[in-house]
Formats: C-alpha cells, sequence, structure tokens
C-alpha cells in the first residue's frame, strides 16, 4: 500500500503544485480513486518535483546573496 506523501503543510502555488508534498491537484484530489500503481507513480513524480523546486530556491537564494 502506498502512503500519501502529504506533509499537512497544504499550499498550491502558480502552476497548481503543492509545495508541501509536490503532487498537483489533481493528483491530490484523485489519490483516493488511483490504483496503487498510479499512487507509486504519483508519488515518484510528486518528489521529484519537490526535489526541482528545492534547488531551484537554493539556486536564486544563492544568486540573490553575491
Amino acid at each position: 500500500m502506498v502512503d500519501s506523501p502529504c506533509k499537512k503543510h497544504c499550499a498550491l502555488n502558480r502552476q497548481q503544485i503543492c509545495s508541501g508534498c509536490g503532487r498537483t491537484k489533481s493528483e491530490i484530489s484523485n489519490w483516493r480513486d488511483m490504483s496503487e500503481k498510479e499512487k507509486e507513480e504519483a508519488a515518484f513524480r510528486a518528489k521529484d518535483r519537490f526535489r526541482a523546486a528545492s534547488l531551484q530556491v537554493r539556486n536564486t537564494r544563492s544568486k540573490n546573496d553575491k
């Protein structure tokens, strides 16, 4: 069973991606109806999005510190 990646820090950005877990609005609303495979794939994509967003924030901060 795939656990929800929800971190209880929900806030959708302009791209409709949660800044807490990295899932899209669609993935959040459809989570309960997804198959286990779909949940695994959504969780993987969310983790990738979250990492990419974290790197982007770090890079922006580094540029602003200069």
